[in-house]
């Protein structure tokens, strides 16, 4: 038993997991960011109008490590060059400039991300009827014919939708009501909830709409075997949902 433990802990030791990666920030996030940020901009710039506390007192000069550039020497050359002595409260003043306008510069960088989300979602979504925005076109389960696993070399990497022959319906509606949802979840954040059953909505996923022998076929490719699982899971649920006992 001990050895079969020390077996185990080795194992788990050899093969660290994979950090997670961040969840996408939507709209809301960024401008919160972005707010933040500018906080933090402003508290910078008000400590950089203080009274400078130095210039008042002897002995406001800070130099460098002298020590270090006398004893660092490479080949009988120093490394490291002595720094001057600047003034001490000009040296706190500029690095809190500094670091104000960079506060400033990612505020004004989230909320330019933020913009670009939303004004995607309105070019996304404009022309489509209002109905059509409260669910997923995969929400029309009847008019699903098959659903097809997609594999690269034998290891599911997505799904294919096969859709019956409906009047109206398009590969270019169609490519646009996905864009549209697709903009929306990335304005939101990226939350579970939305559009749960959609097998477009996962993480990694490229989207292609064709028409062929007079029927549409949506075919959803994963970047992984997870989330190609995933997308083949939720197409399966549109034609076959599981029952409460299941």
């Amino acid at each position: 038993m001990v050895l079969f433990a020390s077996v185990l802990a080795a194992s788990c030791a050899s093969h660290p997991r994979e950090p997670l990666a961040p969840h996408p920030q939507g709209y809301a996030q960024r401008i919160a960011a972005a707010d933040q940020h500018s906080e933090n901009a402003e508290h910078e710039r008000r400590v950089v109008s203080l009274p400078d506390r130095d210039a008042t007192r002897p002995g406001g000069y800070q130099c460098g490590d002298v020590a270090l550039s006398d004893q660092a020497t490479s080949g009988g050359e120093k490394l490291v060059q002595a720094v001057p002595c600047w003034d001490a409260g000009e040296e706190v003043a500029e690095h809190h400039r500094y670091v104000a306008e960079r506060e400033q510069q990612l505020a004004q960088a989230e909320r330019r991300t933020a913009t670009r989300m939303v004004e995607n979602e309105i070019t996304s979504c404009r022309g489509l009827a209002n109905r059509e925005l409260e669910h997923s076109p995969f929400a029309h389960r009847r008019d699903i014919e098959a659903v097809i696993p997609h594999r690269e070399a034998g290891v599911v990497r997505g799904v294919r939708i096969v859709w019956r022959p409906v009047p109206g319906l398009s590969a270019q509606w169609m490519r646009k009501t996905i864009a549209c949802h697709r903009a929306r979840f990335e304005r939101m954040g990226e939350p579970a909830i939305y559009l749960p059953d959609d097998p477009t909505l996962v993480a990694g996923a490229t989207v292609t709409v064709e028409q062929r022998k007079g029927h549409l076929e949506v075919l959803i490719e994963t970047s992984d075997d997870m989330n190609g699982e995933v997308a083949l899971e939720r197409a399966r649920e549109l034609v076959h949902p599981r029952t409460a006992g299941r």
